[in-house]
């Protein structure tokens, strides 16, 4: 078959579209140049087609790139193209500034979503809650975004104004919202005697320095006489491993928290530390669709080795671990190259951890708790059923 001139400068540019194709084997492998070539002559006449037809005039650059970041968000919501800067930027975990608004991000139907609005913040003050899809960020759409662009859209100096648009599945109503950044505080932790025996301890997040913080509040509530706890983890999320393997063994004592499992490097434990549990008395764990990242981690931990039960809603499933990786031109991007794994060699990456007590936060009870009522139920009765997570 013979090109034109056009056809031969998209071929060239298509052809940047099997380094993605080929991450993970090798250009040249019998098995795959039959139907590498395929799906690539197929691409090259959708590109001819598009750059040929479409409305308006596009330029090549434009079309790769929107490429290859449907390419990365089909297989993850957290897959992403990076160009030089962002790659810069990314590789060295900068962020646009010292202040945000509390917002965890995914995507969903091509736009950014809210993971969990974390409490105290801006996000939260505004009333942005767990599933709210944000559809523009200062105007710019985010369905252009990548979740780690669209993070740090919202981040920037202290005091700075932030709009966002957001949508409510429930009411389909756009809303427009000014949020004003905010340098983040100390995670949230706070912990009580509700009654005789009974404790409620909520842990807002995992970062550096806080599984000493539990730790302490733990033994406080011991002290206090609590023999029951309920763990609020809900709308929760955290990024720190460490911290979550440490404070999981504060109730399991030394044992297996978490398995990464890698395609490539195989599977990695990550172990608490020896050392007798501060936690021995029953245990109740709330969670909701907010509960992500390292709160998982410890959910599921807590579930299968610390004899807790799970009450409330699915969490979201942020089972996944990410690594920037660089393109030979200076660009790079985000790719998921690992998996969580619970003790029991279980994943909920897409999926979320099932309660094994299902409560819903009903809004037609205003003013009322009633995962916590079930919650505080289950502890006082001890009849929660321990499914798997």
């Amino acid at each position: 078959m013979t090109f034109d001139s056009k056809r031969k400068t998209l071929l060239s540019v298509s052809g940047l579209l099997v380094a993605f194709v080929l991450l993970g084997g090798v250009l040249g492998r019998s098995l795959a140049v039959e139907g590498t070539y395929s799906y690539l002559k197929l691409f090259n006449e959708v590109l001819y087609l598009v750059r040929n037809n479409y409305v308006e005039a596009t330029d090549d650059q434009t079309l790769m790139e929107g490429a290859y970041r449907g390419m990365l968000e089909n297989l993850d919501p957290l897959g992403e193209y990076l160009t030089v800067a962002e790659f810069r930027r990314a590789s060295r975990d900068e962020r646009s500034g010292p202040a945000d608004v509390g917002l965890v991000l995914s995507k969903r139907r091509g736009y950014a979503i809210v993971v969990s609005a974390l409490e105290g913040t801006p996000g939260e003050k505004a009333g942005v809650a767990t599933g709210d899809q944000i559809l523009t960020i200062d105007r710019r759409s985010t369905r252009n975004l990548g979740v780690w662009e669209a993070t740090q859209a919202l981040q920037g100096r202290a005091g700075t104004r932030v709009q966002i648009t957001i949508i409510r599945e429930e009411d389909s109503q756009k809303k427009d919202l000014d949020l004003i950044r905010k340098v983040p505080g100390p995670t949230l932790l706070n912990y009580r005697l509700l009654e005789a025996g009974v404790g409620v301890f909520r842990l807002g997040g995992l970062h550096n320095g806080d599984a000493e913080r539990v730790r302490k509040g733990l033994a406080a509530l011991r002290k206090q006489g609590a023999d029951h706890l309920l763990l609020d983890l809900r709308s929760s999320s955290g990024s720190d491993l460490e911290e979550a393997v440490k404070v999981a063994g504060f109730f399991t004592g030394e044992t297996r928290v978490v398995t990464v499992a890698d395609r490539l490097a195989g599977n990695r434990d990550y172990r608490a530390p020896a050392g007798a549990p501060v936690w021995a008395g029953a245990l109740v764990v709330l969670v909701n669709g907010g509960t992500s990242g390292t709160m998982e981690i410890l959910a599921a931990a807590l579930h299968e080795e610390g004899g807790g039960t799970l009450v409330g809603e699915r969490t979201w499933g942020f089972g996944s671990v990410q690594k920037v990786i660089p393109l030979p031109g200076g660009d790079g991007i985000r790719l998921s190259v690992g998996k969580f794994l619970s003790p029991g060699g279980k994943e909920w990456n897409g999926i979320g951890l099932n309660p094994d007590v299902v409560q819903s936060a009903s809004s037609e009870a205003p003013g009322k708790d009633l995962q916590m009522e079930k919650g505080l139920q289950v502890l006082r009765q001890g009849t929660g059923v321990r499914n798997a997570a």
